[in-house]
């Protein structure tokens, strides 16, 4: 009877799983000294680093300069990152918001919003930030 049950459920569930997970993949980008990328997608997150670090030791004109990181690397849920985007906003004196670009890191953000104020605010001496105005803008991470 639990064989019976067991092969029930495989039937059943183990192609749902499969076609979920066909549509999410690592994606790494490799670069040169040139800053020119080679990106290259797998299944895991080392297959797509080691993947774009030898297509750019082929392809690169210096491959001595190849250069990649797990920082490099994303992994796609239905063509969309999951990795987090930061924003912060800096304030002033007179309560203006400064808010940030987006950055990968929330310490990053944070210092760029402050810089962002420090350079267009009419009283760069009074800009602050406090990290409760940092914000995750990715809903995926």
């Amino acid at each position: 009877m639990t064989k019976k049950l067991y092969v029930a459920f495989s039937l059943l569930c183990f192609p749902l799983m499969n076609a979920i997970a066909a549509n999410d993949y690592w994606q790494c980008t490799s670069r040169d000294a040139t800053e020119h990328e080679w990106k290259a997608t797998g299944d895991y997150e080392i297959n797509a680093l080691n993947k774009s670090y030898e297509a750019c030791k082929r392809d690169s004109k210096s491959p001595v300069s190849c250069k990649t990181s797990k920082e490099e690397c994303d992994f796609l849920v239905n063509g969309e990152t999951t990795r987090p985007l930061w924003r912060c906003t800096a304030y002033d004196q007179m309560a203006k918001k400064w808010p940030s670009n987006l950055y990968r890191h929330r310490d990053d953000a944070a210092i760029a919003a402050r810089a962002y104020c420090e350079d267009r605010s009419g009283f760069p001496d009074t800009c602050y930030i406090n990290l409760m105005t940092c914000k995750n803008v990715n809903p995926k991470s």
